[in-house]
């Protein structure tokens, strides 16, 4: 009865095999036509018929794919490699689907076993490729696109993950003929030619981008983004009047705040004031909600030396945007140098309740203490608290320890170790910096320490002969230790060097990185 049951069941299998393949064909024509419920319920049917039809798993994988549901996916596709080891196309899949959840290491492991059973395979090649880049590992990379390159020379898809390789490990020349090459593999239609000269320019090499952006253009005259990076790499390389024509379809009346912004920017650089403000001020009236165009039009103005009109559109900024550290540090900034502190340090200390760690917020409440008397508790306590947090900030070591100090002189205590610690903290993250030095020469002065004193302000004046206080303070204790010629010397120093803010330059300067 045994051997009779098997031999009866045998026609039985191959009716179930066969109905399985029927219904895995029925449901690979559904899902070829899009119809994805009829080819899941048929695929479904399938592996019912035959649980060990791996194509029939691979199917409902591809489904579930199609269907973004990449757990799913996965499900089906482990099926399909648990029964078919050796198919690598199961092993790709499943190793896609991995990639689609970011989970890197679990891809390329697939896609190294689908290397081991189909050596050279192009896809996987690439896909390697792609999980290295993530990865931030370009030489490995650039090893696998050029094997997939080599398999298919028209794979532009390739050609582009071995630019971006290239570029990351700094190859100038390998960067050179992989870009050529892609130039002329691509059509001025094909979209990846902008992403090709876009990576050019997010790179530094603007130059090589600037060919191919115009080729874009030239194909989609229209296109925005097109122009406004064809115009941002024109500036990139000082060609500016090109720029301001690559701009001009997007800065008219019903033009682009972005682009009024830039050409703000490239009107600077063409030393167009005037252009410069009234672009920077359309680009704020076109997107008045945005902190970013409210401050270029305010520092823009500051730059150009309109205190009281940068002030006034700075505090309007405030007025529309009270909640932006970046616009109270840029109105503080214009009360410093107009001379009105108070305005100065009380907008400052609202943009570090804003913003903790803004560090031109700090050099000025540092640089306003002596003239801002009743705030002084309060810069003081602000910079204790910053440099808890933010222990790298050389200037603002300098300044807490000169308040330090100064704090110990009106107390009439001759315990300036804090002081002189938090002098040396700034002098260990910058060793060239002459004011701690010439704080540290005055504390040493002020301790009787003469030598001492008269060494560390000669290192200050050594560093920065611009210092005007240290040559001051040098004059007077060459001429307390009798050498009157070069007190004299050092007098004449003092008097030569000019009066005004010594530190304007530098505010500026950062405000203008604060900007876009």
């Amino acid at each position: 009865m045994a051997g009779l049951a098997i031999i009866c069941a045998l026609p039985a299998l191959a009716l179930q095999t066969s109905a399985a393949r029927q219904y895995f064909e029925q449901a690979r024509q559904f899902f070829e036509s899009r119809q994805l419920d009829r080819a899941q319920a048929a695929a479904e049917k399938a592996a019912a018929a035959d649980p060990r039809m791996g194509d029939a798993e691979i199917l409902l994988g591809l489904i579930a794919t199609v269907r973004t549901q990449f757990g799913e996916a996965e499900k089906h596709f482990s099926r399909a490699v648990a029964l078919e080891p050796k198919n690598y196309q199961a092993h790709a899949y499943l190793g896609s689907t991995y990639l689609q959840q970011k989970r890197l290491s679990d891809a390329a492991g697939a896609f190294r076993t689908v290397l081991q059973l189909s050596p050279g395979n192009a896809a996987a090649n690439y896909n390697l490729g792609v999980i290295a880049l993530a990865q931030r590992l370009p030489a490995d990379a650039v090893r696998y696109f050029e094997i997939a390159a080599h398999a298919d020379p028209s794979d532009a898809a390739s050609w582009i993950g071995m630019l971006e390789s290239q570029l990351m490990l700094h190859q100038p020349r390998d960067v050179e003929r992989t870009a050529r090459r892609l130039g002329t593999l691509l059509d001025d239609r094909d979209p990846r030619l902008f992403q090709v000269a876009s990576l050019l320019a997010q790179h530094g090499d603007s130059a090589a981008a600037i060919p191919m952006m115009e080729r874009a253009r030239r194909a989609f005259p229209q296109s925005y983004d097109v122009s406004y990076n064809l115009a941002l790499a024109y500036s990139q390389t000082a060609q500016y009047d090109s720029a301001v024509q690559a701009l001009q379809a997007f800065t008219g009346p019903q033009g682009k705040a972005e682009a009024f912004d830039l050409l703000g920017s490239i009107e600077e650089k063409r030393a167009h004031p005037d252009a410069a403000e009234q672009a920077f001020r359309e680009a704020s009236l076109h997107d008045p909600a945005s902190e970013d165009y409210r401050f270029d039009y305010a520092n823009s103005l500051l730059q150009h030396e309109k205190l009281e009109a940068a002030a006034a559109t700075f505090r309007a900024g405030v007025s529309g945007l009270p909640k932006s550290a970046k616009l109270r540090i840029g109105l503080g900034s214009a009360c410093y140098l107009s001379g009105d502190y108070p305005c100065a340090v009380g907008e400052l200390l609202e943009a570090i309740k804003l913003k903790p760690d803004s560090a031109p917020a700090y050099f000025l409440l540092g640089e306003a203490y002596d003239s801002a008397e009743q705030f002084q508790p309060a810069i003081q306590t602000a910079l204790h608290t910053y440099l808890k947090t933010t222990p790298h900030d050389a200037w603002a070591y300098y300044h807490y320890g000169a308040i330090l100090f100064a704090r110990a002189q009106a107390a009439g205590t001759s315990d300036n170790r804090e002081a002189v610690a938090n002098l040396n903290a700034a002098l260990r993250l910058n060793p060239r910096f002459a004011e701690p030095y010439l704080q540290l020469g005055l504390i040493a002065l002020a301790q009787g320490e003469t030598e001492e004193g008269i060494r560390a302000l000669e290192r200050a004046v050594a560093l920065d002969p611009g210092l005007a206080t240290a040559h001051y303070r040098l004059a007077l204790a060459y001429q307390k230790t009798g050498k009157t010629e070069r007190g004299k010397e050092e007098l004449d120093r003092f008097r030569a060097l000019k009066s005004e803010n010594r530190y304007r330059g530098r505010i500026l300067d950062s405000l203008g990185t604060m900007g876009r």
